[in-house]
């Protein structure tokens, strides 16, 4: 951080050779336009995440690169029809967590963001959901799917 520059963190998105990249919440740019970008600020490159990584942890909050993977995967609030952005949201246990459960309850597999009036909506029983094979979520609840 330069003294007296605020600092800005941008999600970008770019495979090595591609002329077009993604920035999260702005969309597409070009690879010489992120160049320019990152050429004049101090930067911190993040390494490439694995998606397919399935490690469990024995604590209630997930370690930073658990809580990037969900959020990548799961761009917005799961919740249906919620356009919350997923880095506003909470990461919710879909199975809840319990103290005196047993290790490995923290993973990409049981996490999920949910906005917190979805999350909230979750813990207080009045919705439930689940993860189903192919990714998506299979939610119950009063009446038809939709806010609550």
């Amino acid at each position: 951080n330069l003294a007296g520059t605020p600092r800005t963190k941008l999600y970008l998105h770019l495979d090595a050779g591609a002329p077009v990249g993604r920035v999260e919440k702005l969309g597409p740019a070009t690879a010489a336009t992120i160049r320019d970008w990152v050429g004049h600020s101090r930067v911190t490159i993040q390494p490439v995440l694995r998606m397919d990584r399935v490690d469990a942890v024995d604590a209630h909050d997930p370690p930073g690169w658990m809580r990037d993977l969900v959020i990548l995967r799961d761009p917005r609030c799961v919740f249906p029809h919620c356009q919350r952005d997923a880095r506003g949201c909470d990461l919710d246990h879909i199975d809840p967590f319990d103290d005196t459960g047993p290790p490995g309850q923290t993973s990409p597999h049981n996490l999920a963001p949910l906005c917190r009036r979805h999350h909230r909506a979750k813990t207080t029983g009045r919705w439930q959901y689940r993860r189903l094979p192919d990714g998506t979520y299979q939610w119950t609840g009063p009446g038809a799917p939709g806010a609550p």
